[in-house]
């Protein structure tokens, strides 16, 4: 974390003992987006469903404290995450889509490695939808809850 943040560690001193802060806002989202839109998470218990991100959203504050030449990352975040989910139906002929989006609430240094998330599921079916169709909007639903959502968590707490 203390490298890809900028921090050139040729420039530490151990006499150097005094705090220096550097924010690290811009580096953070500009991180983040990349994470997330770059990311394709495939869904257990689906028939090849994708979950990809479109929108990604942060605020908060990010900073990388040093002293006596070593990083620290301080860092108290929201992030809103647009999903989408594609499901090949009819033997590859069509793609069924559903979204949604999943708000990471608090993601801090203080506890990085269990962001606080709520998944937000858009249940609106098309006109003329058959119940089927909504049958698999649940099981895709689940999917994002079950695969999905902790893989997001797992990215924060692992690669930020």
């Amino acid at each position: 974390f203390g490298s890809s943040l900028g921090y050139d560690h040729s420039l530490s001193s151990s006499a150097s003992m005094a705090w220096d802060e550097k924010t690290r806002d811009e580096w953070a989202k500009a991180y983040l987006e990349k994470t997330f839109t770059e990311a394709v998470i495939p869904l257990e218990g689906t028939e090849g469903a994708k979950m990809r991100f479109f929108r990604v959203e942060t605020t908060g504050d990010c900073a990388l404290a040093l002293k006596g030449g070593k990083p620290r990352p301080i860092f108290e975040l929201k992030i809103d995450l647009d999903w989408k989910v594609e499901q090949p139906i009819e033997k590859g002929k069509s793609l069924l889509e559903l979204k949604g989006q999943i708000q990471v609430t608090d993601f801090s240094s203080e506890d990085s490695s269990e962001p606080q998330m709520r998944l937000i599921c858009d249940n609106q079916l098309p006109p003329g939808a058959t119940p089927a169709f909504k049958t698999l909007m649940d099981k895709l639903n689940a999917a994002v809850k079950k695969s999905g959502q902790p893989e997001v968590s797992r990215m924060l707490a692992e690669e930020f």
